[in-house]
């Protein structure tokens, strides 16, 4: 971050006769360690704040800014021990507060950074930074629209702030509003055409758009400029993966590790092209390097296989999306047969239907209370633990089952079926930025289906912009009579056939072992890997999978056919 102000000499009071003392001979050595500072000669500063510290302990400047030497060296702890330690001496003061919220940020404290935030714009109300630092800490948080207001009025403040242009465009970036973020990376670029941040950002920007030729162009050229650029690296990697070109993909990824060693992201992109490539054996060890949000922390170390676990209590926890639970919940079988006790912790939503997995003693939900186990093992861990290759990916089929109660239900529901029966999904998670490729809408999909079967929406969430066209279509859209995923697996049961865009529908169907036809972007998740049209995780699937990035088209037109020759040979029932 940028330094705040030239440290001043402070006044020191007698606490007698109030009479100003004269200036402590600690001031020029300040101002030589603030030069050194300024300079970026870190090491060289925190030595001089140090000897200062050393003649005056209780000095404000020396140790507000040797903590924000820590925190620039990546020492974040020392830094917030260093600045409270500032801030118990002069509590008024906006820089320190500023910087002490920067250094709990980078530690994940974020309700206390946030605090220390608005200490520091209560304190210096004008301040565009003040809104930036406190829009950045917002979107940690996930907080995204609170976020953006308080970028806002960073941008209101001090138009021509390029810092908080750039951190505006990457929370519009996480909203999905793509083309206003492109838009404002561009403006804080014009504003300062060195800000390397913006010109990255820039080349996320346009990857999102499908613009991948400019956004790679964009991240060489910062890479023209900062070679040694970590992230720009990693970046390259994930254009070019969008582009199938994964060998100069992996290539771009090991660069950034081998300048970042400890670079997760990196490593964990680098598993995802090569698990998209088929590469089991080298993607599921360096898979190990995912960092997830809310991911369960426990004090023993995960099993990861090759440890005998015969009598022993195994607690499996989820830790991302509903369809990667559903998917490697079948791992639970495998751990059983190894005569231990299972225990699946899941979400919520999900408890009820992966109840009728097999090889499992109890399932419990993530808002109850831990159990009691001795071993335990992330459910997305499980395939290196079994050594999973291509060839010997477990798939039974089916593996989970629907309530008959639930069936009843939906069989009256529906009615007495006339010909083919099909249900549909056509979107993902619709705010999320990374779903961009994983849906497409009501007009472009019921433009394109053929007449004669019975359609059925199984999508609980609709788009505004799809409202219309859903309710002016052919769909028997059920909306929220679907409660939960125990009334979506009944409904597949009831089905002749699902088609689904890449949402936690493909697994629900696919775990049930029914038809199952999965659209996929040209480049999808790593899942589906590249060009094959079924699926070895889900024998009952077939997969669509775009021409051309981002255009569902030829897709839709395949599906058209396909399903035009299913309901004639299903004919009328």
């Amino acid at each position: 971050m940028a330094l705040r102000r030239l440290p001043r000499g402070r006044r020191l009071m007698n606490s007698d006769d109030q009479r100003q003392l004269p200036e402590p001979p600690t001031l020029d050595t300040l101002h030589r360690a603030f030069s050194l500072h300024q300079q970026g000669r870190l090491a060289d500063a925190a030595r001089l704040y140090e000897q200062i510290l050393a003649a005056e302990p209780s000095n404000f400047d020396a140790l507000h800014l040797l903590g924000l030497t820590a925190h620039q060296s990546g020492d974040h702890e020392r830094a917030v021990e260093l600045i409270s330690a500032a801030l118990r001496i002069d509590q008024a003061q906006p820089d320190a507060c500023s910087n002490i919220g920067l250094a709990l940020q980078a530690l994940g404290r974020f309700s206390e950074a946030l605090a220390f935030t608005d200490a520091a714009i209560a304190l210096r109300p004008g301040s565009s930074k003040g809104y930036s630092n406190r829009g950045n800490i917002l979107r940690d948080m996930k907080r995204l629209q609170e976020a953006l207001a308080s970028l806002d009025r960073a941008v209101a403040l001090d138009p021509s702030d390029a810092i908080a242009l750039n951190n505006r465009g990457n929370v519009l970036l996480d909203l999905g509003r793509l083309e206003e973020a492109l838009a404002g990376f561009d403006r804080a670029i014009a504003l300062r055409s060195d800000l390397v941040d913006a010109h990255l950002n820039r080349g996320n920007a346009l990857a999102k758009l499908h613009r991948l030729e400019e956004a790679l162009e964009c991240i060489d050229g910062v890479l023209a400029i900062e070679p040694q650029r970590a992230a720009a690296h990693a970046n390259r990697g994930a254009v070019l993966q969008e582009l199938r070109r994964l060998d100069e993909a992996i290539a771009a990824y090991d660069r950034a590790i081998e300048l970042k060693p400890d670079f997760a992201g990196a490593k964990f992109n680098k598993a995802l092209a090569l698990l998209l490539d088929g590469r089991f054996d080298e993607g599921w060890p360096l898979y190990e390097s995912r960092v997830v949000q809310g991911m369960l922390s426990l004090p023993k170390p995960p099993w990861l296989g090759g440890k005998e676990i015969r009598g022993r209590t195994v607690l499996l926890h989820s830790e991302q999306g509903l369809g990667d639970t559903l998917q490697f919940c079948r791992y639970a079988a495998l751990v059983k047969e190894m005569q231990a006790r299972v225990i699946l912790r899941v979400p919520s939503p999900l408890v009820g239907f992966v109840s009728t997995l097999q090889g499992v003693d109890a399932v419990v939900s993530e808002s109850d209370a831990l159990p009691e186990f001795d071993e335990h093992c992330p459910l997305l861990s499980l395939p290196l633990a079994f050594r999973t290759r291509l060839d010997t990916i477990p798939a039974p089929s089916p593996y989970l089952s629907s309530r008959a109660d639930r069936r009843q239900f939906w069989s009256r529901r529906l009615g007495a079926a006339n010909g083919l029966r099909v249900g549909l999904a056509w979107s993902g998670n619709w705010n999320s930025i990374s779903g961009y490729n994983r849906f497409l809408s009501v007009s472009d999909l019921t433009a394109h289906l053929p007449e004669g079967p019975t359609y059925v929406g199984l999508q609980k969430e609709v788009r505004p912009i799809d409202l219309e066209a859903l309710a002016n279509s052919q769909v028997l859209f059920l909306g929220d009579e679907i409660r939960d995923f125990e009334d979506t697996a009944a409904l597949c049961d009831l089905l002749d056939l699902v088609i689904t865009v890449d949402t936690s529908l493909a697994h629900v169907s696919g775990a049930l072992a029914r038809p199952t036809w999965v659209l996929l972007s040209k480049v999808p998740d790593w899942r589906w890997m590249l060009d094959r049209p079924d699926s070895p995780w889900y024998p009952t699937a077939r997969l669509y999978r775009q021409s051309v990035m981002g255009r569902w088209d030829s897709v839709l037109e395949q599906v058209a056919e396909d399903l035009t020759r299913l309901a004639e040979e299903k004919g009328p029932r």
